[in-house]
């Protein structure tokens, strides 16, 4: 459902300057008439009523929605995909099920297989309007850094299609197990961009020494840290709070990022109003993933939170919140299709967002938003801004989050490197 130019190879030099684009006719977020917008030199020159530039490729985008490419900025790539060759589980807790297949997944792992699933990851993501995306790779002595590996040379011969950021996860333990620990340090030095953790995977009481391991390694290494908080609904997870609170006691005020944060959701009031307290003076941006965490997360049959970790009084307080796929088609969700639009859509549904401003607050949350969450360029639209957007022949954002049926064309740099459409058919 999406295409791509073939990738260069690793070593090839970075392609001549994009020619000038003139598209004609868009409507922007923000406007309530059509304008064109004139890229040039990976940039955006120009917006307004324009003549055409000379030598410039002119699009005419119909009215259709012109708006900053997607973010992805929480996925699992070196999983994705694997749902089809996963072995039966007889766990009836699906984390258990799901930590399981892991397992058994990574230790068969080879790098011809990791290449193949990780490209048509890519190969969608592009496709669907994604100029950014950020990949949690597992590193642990299960599988050591081979998908790392794997994933850094993608990384490499994809970057003028996407830009990609890996975090080193340690999907195991690193408290009881000093060699996750060594390998997590190992593998800032052999590609990894970002540190990860997940105090979850932890015993209870080992969970405040996992949060000291990574901090100190993040402000050893200058790294930057990004770490799954608080997956499930239990108000005596008080994780991310720690998190905020070392934070700020090494001097990482900014640096620091937290994905899931469900427990928020179980707290009383006062509690969370102290939480996200911290989260404002820890300058930590919070991810939310609720695809996955509607269908794992939550074992009552009234579960407290819909995996939005308390959405709507986050945005309100004004901490900065974006939205991930988290998995597609793996051990953990076996759906999804890497497509943000998608991500927003259920993130709307699931913090009850319907109005037309909270519709745009959840766009944002897989644009600007998730594009701040991963430090990439975060301007929007405006003249000087990096030219990565996507262009939909749907004029409404409503069509666009339903995925009515159009076509999206991905421009990265300011040159057209993707798309993907949608049609129906009938005899």
């Amino acid at each position: 459902m999406g295409w791509t130019g073939s990738a260069p190879s690793k070593t090839s030099p970075m392609p001549p300057e994009p020619e000038p684009l003139l598209i004609r006719g868009a409507r922007l977020l923000d406007s309530t008439a059509p304008v064109d917008v004139h890229l040039a030199g990976g940039r955006i020159a120009a917006i307004g009523d324009l003549p055409a530039p000379p030598a410039a490729k002119i699009i005419d985008a119909e009215g259709g929605l012109l708006a900053p490419a997607f973010v992805e900025p929480h996925f699992h790539m070196d999983k994705a995909l694997t749902h089809p060759d996963l072995p039966p589980s007889d766990h009836d807790h699906p984390l258990d099920a799901a930590l399981e297949r892991t397992r058994y997944v990574k230790v068969r792992y080879t790098p011809e297989e990791l290449r193949d699933r990780a490209t048509t990851a890519i190969r969608l993501a592009v496709g669907h309007g994604v100029g950014t995306l950020r990949a949690h790779v597992d590193v642990d002595p299960v599988g050591g850094l081979s998908a790392l590996g794997v994933m850094a040379d993608l990384r490499d011969r994809h970057r003028d299609l996407i830009d990609i950021q890996l975090v080193a996860f340690p999907q195991e333990s690193i408290v009881r197990d000093p060699g996750a620990l060594r390998l997590l340090r190992e593998a800032l030095t052999s590609g990894a961009d970002v540190v990860g953790g997940a105090p979850d995977v932890e015993e209870p009481g080992d969970r405040p020494r996992h949060l000291d391991l990574l901090v100190e390694l993040a402000a050893e290494t200058g790294a930057d840290l990004d770490v799954h908080c608080d997956y499930s609904y239990d108000p005596a997870q008080r994780d991310l709070e720690e998190l905020a609170r070392r934070t700020v006691d090494a001097g990482l005020t900014g640096r620091v990022r937290a994905g899931h944060c469900c427990a928020l959701d179980a707290y009383d009031e006062t509690t969370a109003t102290e939480v996200v307290e911290a989260v404002l003076a820890a300058g930590i941006a919070v991810c939310v993933c609720p695809m996955g965490n509607l269908l794992l997360v939550g074992d009552s049959p009234c579960p407290p939170g819909r995996g939005v970790a308390r959405l709507r009084s986050l945005l309100a307080q004004g901490v900065p919140v974006a939205a991930g796929g988290d998995n597609m088609n793996d051990m953990w969700f076996p759906f999804g299709r890497l497509d943000p639009a998608e991500v927003a859509m259920v993130t709307a549904i699931a913090a009850r967002m319907w109005s037309d401003r909270q519709l745009r607050q959840v766009f944002d949350m897989v644009t600007v938003n998730a594009a701040h969450y991963v430090g990439a360029p975060a301007e929007g639209i405006q003249v000087g801004a990096v030219a990565d957007l996507v262009l939909f022949s749907a004029a409404h954002l409503s069509d666009v989050l339903r995925n009515a049926p159009g076509h999206r064309t991905t421009i990265k740099r300011g040159r057209i490197v993707g798309g993907a459409t949608s049609t129906v058919w009938t005899a």
